[in-house]
Order: C-alpha cells, then structure tokens, then sequence
C-alpha cells in the first residue's frame, strides 16, 4: 500500500493529536507528582499547626485556672484583724499615738488629727509628721476636688483632721499610709 502525497496529508492531523494525547500524559504523571508533594507539605503543615493548637489550648486552660483562682479569692471576704477595733470616733488620733498602735490598726478606718507637713503634688500624698515619725497621707482618691485642690494649690498652717484606712508601708520600706475618705480643715 502506497501512500500519496494526500495520503500522507491526511493522516498528519491524526498522528499530530496522537502525539498530544501522549505529551499531555506525560506532563500529567509530572504534574501529579508535584501535586502529591504541596499536598504531603501541607500535611506536615497541617499536623504542625494541630501541635501549635494543642498546645496554646493547654496554656489557655492553665490560664484561665489561674484567673478562676484569683476570682475565688477576690469573691472571700478579706476579714480584718480580730485584735483591730477602731478607735472612737469622738477623738481623732495624733500621730504619735498612731505609730505606737501601727500593728493593732492597721487595715482599719482611722481619723487623725494633725498639722501637715510636705505636699507632693504630683503624687497627691502629703506628711504628717511627729517625732517618733511620718505618716503619708494619700488624698488622690478623694471624691470632693475641691478638697484636693486646696490641698494642693495653697499653703496648709492650721491641723487637718484626716479619716481614713491605714495601709502599712509600700514594699521598699517607708512611712505608714493613710488612704484618706476625708479631710477637714
């Protein structure tokens, strides 16, 4: 069988799409192949990620023990000392009184009647002194601005009367503290 010049023609598009068909084939296995390799890496990705998740969920439910704690304890009642019995209202106490009877006051509500010593106004807190001592007065949590301005702004010579919570000192040592609720001039 002899083929002709439109033989051969003709039979050219079937061998061309042949050889397509098997070209196509042949990028497809590679194509496959670096397919199967994304999908084995997001796997690893994947698995990774599940790890991350375990473990920030462990640290979540540790923290949330933690604050469940810490509400527990903030929900009790903090009981004063038994031994702290405020004094009676009718007489205020003078800071020499105070600092004798520190231990057996303290966490309670407190009036003192003294005259003031330095103002520090930008940590709203002032001195009553005597001579076994100082006692720091912070007034920044007063409710009558008024008050904290005149505390503040002018030139105090006449005794305060100071009512309020004694605290003991900051962590680094110091002077007792008084929480002021109010100050009278």
């Amino acid at each position: 069988m002899e083929l002709t010049y439109k033989g051969r023609i003709k039979k050219f598009p079937l061998l061309a799409l042949v050889l397509l068909a098997l070209a196509g084939c042949l990028t497809d296995n590679k194509a496959q192949e670096e397919r199967r390799q994304e999908i084995q890496g997001l796997k690893t990705e994947v698995a990774a990620l599940k790890k991350e998740i375990t473990a920030l969920k462990e640290q979540v439910s540790k923290l949330e023990a933690g604050q469940q704690e810490i509400l527990g304890l903030l929900k009790k009642p903090a009981a004063p000392p038994a031994a702290a019995a405020p004094p009676s209202a009718a007489e205020p106490l003078t800071v020499s009184q105070l600092l004798r009877e520190k231990e057996r006051l303290l966490g309670a509500r407190i009036t003192v009647r003294a005259l003031p010593g330095p103002v520090v106004v930008h940590r709203k807190t002032l001195l009553l002194k005597a001579p076994e001592g100082a006692v720091e007065v912070y007034f920044g949590s007063l409710a009558d601005m008024k008050t904290v301005n005149r505390l503040t702004s002018t030139s105090l010579d006449q005794p305060l009367t100071i009512t309020g919570v004694l605290s003991p000192p900051a962590r680094g040592g110091g002077n007792l503290r008084i929480i002021a609720e109010v100050v009278e001039f």
